[in-house]
């Protein structure tokens, strides 16, 4: 029995050592972790060393180093890089292929004119690496991003000195580092954490109920420290944007809005993720009068374009920048993540994640979150997220809110709250200021009318369908028009409202065509929360069909209205009538 359970152990232990040995053997050969003492020993021995803990082979040619160099070197848990710069400095350079580490002979012509400098982004007093780092130089463009390890590798040019490297990354003091030569190209860049304040509470010397329960409620903030997600492994000995992961930050940890998500989602799919990161990391101005890009990754403003203010922008088919301030002309798509002012013009849409000050025109779609003033001008679809101050004239225009100066006009307007009145064929506004009704009614033609109104109590749209299936020929009707709603007093409230509605009458034969035209004066009473009685007089005319003003059988609508009407010839017919129902009610 103790056999089984040894075997068991024995069983146990292996694999976790597995296990352990594939997560070491994952991570890339120059980030592995190693510590070395030599005293006095030769190089070659030291390299033996640095191999067998590292869990590689080195490769170079007998000639290109002194095996039996003495070393003395002490070095506990630093990646191989490290150490590799510890013993060669700049004289060699190596590369990784496959499990060898391949060492060669790093030449510096004099008339070289640009160098890599590398190295990794550390926090020291926390004692990690930062992945993420943006790491710029401002007047070139040049930029790079450190890899989940916080290695990072950045090419500048000899021509620059002294070169001025900005490094920044939210929740960290942004730093400035000076390049004075091209000598040493390996330098570690610290970075330390912002200090968030502490509230320091005063001793109660007051120590009654109140008081105490005053302290006890009181938030008081303290100082966090920073999470790193799980890296994933990395197989390259090279920066990988793709292969980086993202520090997440506690406190800028907070709930997402859907015009977040998306907005995301949108710069997911078109921009890559250095650029996504560049533009989270960097709070610098930066600004170009002018800039050109096919897509938004190849353009003038590099991979810091999410990060740059332009006055004229031309994007051939795609652009990304933080913003516009003049002009913005796009083949396809316009995609600025702050403002613009001024004009932008898309052949297929613009999107902007802040506010717009001028016009944005495109043949799609325009997507702001906010219009202070200007205007959207679609062929299809406007949509501001947020708070509108200016005007949509698009097929389709959706705003959160509709405020002040802020205008709809379009086919279909859609908004949460609207302080001003849309004009289309059908606006819907969601909130108490919307207006909506459903309607039930009857009157001296229809035994039965469905009626809908959506809009705004100044001016609401009307879609209506009404049957009558008592008659000796069925007629049916389908409506659209335009009212209006007075509010009076003791939850009463009247209504005009004009209407057109295409009458059908069936008989044997071909169906019969005519269009009753109605003007409605109708009184509502509510009796329910949702609930009221609607009753009033209405004034029709109704025209036949130049087509159906002569039949066999007679005139066609016999007894519409039922009674006799106030003036009547072959194709008209006038007339005083009523109409009374129930409807449902937006609030």
């Amino acid at each position: 029995m103790m056999a089984y359970y040894l075997k068991k152990r024995i069983f146990f232990v292996c694999v976790l050592w597995l296990i352990a040995f594939n997560l070491y053997a994952q991570v890339p050969i120059l980030e592995r972790n190693i510590s070395l003492k030599a005293n006095n020993d030769k190089l070659s021995e030291v390299l033996d060393l640095i191999a067998k803990e590292g869990g590689f082979n080195f490769a170079y040619p007998s000639s290109l180093i002194d095996v039996n160099r003495r070393i003395d070197l002490t070095l506990t848990d630093r990646p191989v890089r490290d150490v590799l710069k510890q013993l060669f400095g700049t004289s060699l350079s190596y590369k990784v292929r496959g499990q060898y580490v391949i060492l060669q002979k790093n030449t510096i012509e004099t008339r070289q004119t640009h160098f890599f400098l590398s190295g990794y982004v550390v926090d020291p007093r926390e004692g990690i690496k930062l992945p993420d780092a943006s790491i710029y130089e401002k007047n070139s463009l040049i930029s790079a991003i450190s890899n989940q390890y916080g290695f990072y590798k950045i090419k500048l040019s000899t021509k620059s000195f002294p070169i001025r490297l900005s490094v920044s990354k939210p929740g960290y003091e942004p730093e400035i580092v000076l390049i004075r030569n091209a000598q040493n190209d390996y330098q570690n860049i610290e970075l330390r954490r912002i200090k968030k304040p502490f509230v320091f509470e005063p001793t109660i010397e007051d120590n009654s109920m109140e008081k105490m329960e005053a302290f006890k409620n009181n938030v008081q903030v303290i100082e966090r420290p920073m999470v790193l997600e799980n890296p994933r492994p990395v197989f390259l000995d090279q920066i990988d944007e793709l292969e980086s992961s993202i520090i997440i930050e506690p406190d800028s940890i907070q709930e997402n809005t859907n015009w977040d998500k998306f907005r995301k989602r949108i710069e997911t799919f078109f921009v890559r993720r250095s650029q996504r990161i560049n533009a989270i990391n960097i709070n610098d101005s930066l600004n170009r009068t002018f800039q050109v890009s096919l897509l938004p990754f190849l353009g003038t403003n590099r991979l810091l374009s999410g990060s740059i203010e332009n006055d004229f922008s031309l994007n051939i088919l795609m652009g990304f920048s933080a913003g516009v301030r003049k002009v913005e002309i796009g083949g396809l798509f316009n995609g600025v993540r702050n403002n613009v002012t001024g004009f932008q013009l898309a052949g297929v849409g613009n999107i902007v994640g802040g506010e717009l000050l001028g016009v944005q025109i495109s043949s799609i779609f325009n997507l702001t979150e906010a219009i202070q003033r200007g205007v959207q001008l679609s062929v299809g679809v406007n949509v501001v997220t947020q708070v509108s101050n200016g005007w949509q004239v698009g097929l389709i225009n959706f705003a959160n809110e509709v405020q002040g100066k802020g205008h709809q006009i379009g086919l279909i307007n859609i908004s949460e709250f609207s302080e001003t009145t849309p004009i289309g064929l059908l606006s819907f506004v969601s909130s108490s200021d919307g207006y909506k009704r459903l309607e039930l009614s009857i009157d001296e033609n229809q035994t039965g009318s469905f009626i809908f109104k959506t809009g705004v109590r100044k001016f609401y749209n009307i879609l209506a369908i009404g049957y009558n299936f008592l008659r000796a020929n069925e007629v049916f009707s389908i409506g659209y028009g335009v009212g209006r709603a007075y509010e009076l007093r003791n939850a009463w409230m009247f209504n005009t409202d004009i209407t057109t509605n295409l009458m059908i009458e069936y008989n044997d034969f071909t169906p019969n065509v005519g269009n009753l035209w109605r003007l409605d004066f109708s009184f509502e009473k509510q009796i329910a929360r949702n609930a009221a009685i609607t009753f009033g007089p209405s004034i029709k005319a109704f025209f036949l069909d130049s087509y159906n003003a002569a039949s066999w059988k007679g005139k066609p609508f016999v007894q519409i209205p039922p009674y006799p009407p106030l003036y009547s010839t072959k194709v008209s017919t006038f007339w005083l009538g009523f109409q009374m129902g129930i409807r449902i009610r937006s609030r």
